[in-house]
């Protein structure tokens, strides 16, 4: 089963203080502990980039930080994604981004839970 329908909409990309940032929706039905977050890649135009922060809900920090959060990512609400990647209004960039989150309440084996992973590509104009 995929949720990534939804995950990068087509208007997902904001250029912040010069900054490229995409906001992305879980993919997944419920809402997750940000903790949950297993994996994040970006990758413009067909080459990866670095994933400077995330934010959500109060919570700033890599992708590593995000493992020890105790925010929630509400799925009504897009995690943003700071890109280390110069951004201007009206730039278009084909976007991929693959991530994977664990969903603790669900185990594939005993002690072992699911890791939903999605990947979401589209095209975007910056705004």
């Amino acid at each position: 089963m995929t949720f990534s329908e939804g995950t990068l909409p087509a208007e997902a990309a904001t250029a912040v203080d010069g900054r490229l940032h995409l906001a992305v929706h879980l993919p997944w039905y419920r809402s997750l502990p940000l903790s949950c977050l297993e994996s994040l890649s970006v990758s413009l135009d067909g080459a990866p980039r670095r994933v400077e922060r995330v934010e959500a809900a109060g919570f700033t920090g890599t992708v590593a930080d995000a493992g020890g959060s105790e925010v929630w990512w509400d799925l009504r609400d897009p995690l943003r994604v700071v890109l280390d990647v110069p951004a201007r209004h009206d730039d278009v960039h084909d976007v991929t981004v693959d991530l994977a989150v664990r969903v603790p309440y669900i185990e594939v084996l005993p002690g072992v839970p699911l890791v939903q992973r999605a990947s979401a590509r589209t095209t975007v104009t910056v705004r």
